[in-house]
């Protein structure tokens, strides 16, 4: 057991998009196993919290490179515990390359849920925590609260099956890829993301449909709101990208 730990990953086939770099998916989810194999070995993971009918849900997260993995690499990530607050606890990560150059950042804010009210609970009920707390933060400092927008729809969705994951409710790494679907492949020619910031407000649930809305803000800075018909406004985004040659 480790407060502070480091999780290797290859890059598989699957991991990489058409232009040969890991898709904003893919690293998205090797950032939260990151995030469940530490929690795991320190003794709150998911399987632990469920058998007490609870259950860890992400609530926010901004993930910063200076370059995304490539099919070439290999890749570690670091992670440990920033704070632990009533309702929130901040889980923090650094990235490397094969090298051991540092290629980005990420942060997160993770919330317990009672999964029969879908209510918060206190994190000091899990005392555990406190032990793996190092106070050490990132460049990107905790992650911000988003404003609504108005936008136009840039994408659709109707949840089925296989967009549910084991809390009941639609996996994270769909509402990603709704997201990163908003552009074309000519765009992804000519732009790389730089910086990925989410935040989850509501719960989608099977069945839910609704839309992604999409707004420019400045030249390569787009914002995003997910909208249900069921529920309203379900979670905002941002993704900063960097035209491809800079």
């Amino acid at each position: 057991m480790s407060a502070k730990k480091k999780y290797n990953f290859d890059i598989e086939a699957q991991d990489i998009d058409f232009r040969g770099r890991v898709s904003l998916r893919s690293f998205t989810n090797m950032v939260l196993i990151t995030a469940g194999r530490n929690a795991d070995e320190n003794g709150f993971g998911l399987l632990e919290l469920q058998t007490e009918y609870c259950t860890w849900v992400l609530s926010r997260l901004v993930i910063d490179m200076e370059r995304f993995p490539t099919e070439k690499d290999t890749l570690s990530i670091e992670t440990w515990i920033e704070h632990v607050g009533t309702a929130f606890t901040t889980r923090n990560f650094r990235i490397r390359d094969g090298a051991g150059t540092v290629i980005g950042h990420a942060a997160s804010s993770w919330a317990v849920i009672d999964m029969r009210t879908r209510r918060t609970i206190r994190l000091d009920t899990i005392p555990s925590m406190q032990r793996y707390i190092v106070h050490e933060s990132t460049p990107l400092g905790e992650p911000d609260r988003m404003a609504n927008i108005e936008g136009e729809v840039a994408n659709t969705f109707t949840v089925k099956y296989s967009d549910i994951d084991v809390n009941g409710h639609v996996n994270s790494l769909n509402y990603v890829q709704w997201i990163s679907d908003c552009f074309s492949l000519d765009f992804y020619r000519k732009h790389y993301i730089r910086r990925f910031e989410i935040n989850f407000l509501k719960e989608i649930t099977y069945g839910d449909s609704g839309e992604v809305y999409r707004r420019m803000v400045a030249p390569e800075d787009y914002l995003f709101q997910i909208e249900t018909r069921e529920k309203g406004i379900t979670c905002r985004a941002r993704i900063l990208f960097e035209e491809a040659g800079k």
